[in-house]
């Protein structure tokens, strides 16, 4: 199931969909903060972060795992959770 609150998917890939909807992801957004959440998976959170300087990216879960655009975040939050 695929659920994106405050967003738009334009621009976004359709492969990316695809993979998401695959999943069974639900994509939930509040503010800055992103949250995958799965049945039988630990949510993972996906944040912005050094926003306004040339690091700027985001970080995903716990471990704060720097990547530097939404789609890699998505991909790799997915992978942790398939992992689980």
């Amino acid at each position: 199931m695929l659920v994106m609150e405050n967003e738009s998917t334009t621009g976004m890939e359709s492969d990316l969909l695809e993979k998401i909807w695959a999943s069974n992801t639900t994509i939930r957004s509040k503010l800055t903060t992103v949250r995958l959440e799965k049945v039988g998976a630990a949510t993972i959170e996906i944040r912005p972060r050094d926003v306004g300087t040339d690091q700027e990216g985001f970080s995903v879960g716990e471990a704060q795992i720097p990547v530097k655009t939404i789609r890699e975040a998505l991909i790799l939050g997915m992978e942790i959770q398939s992992r689980q």
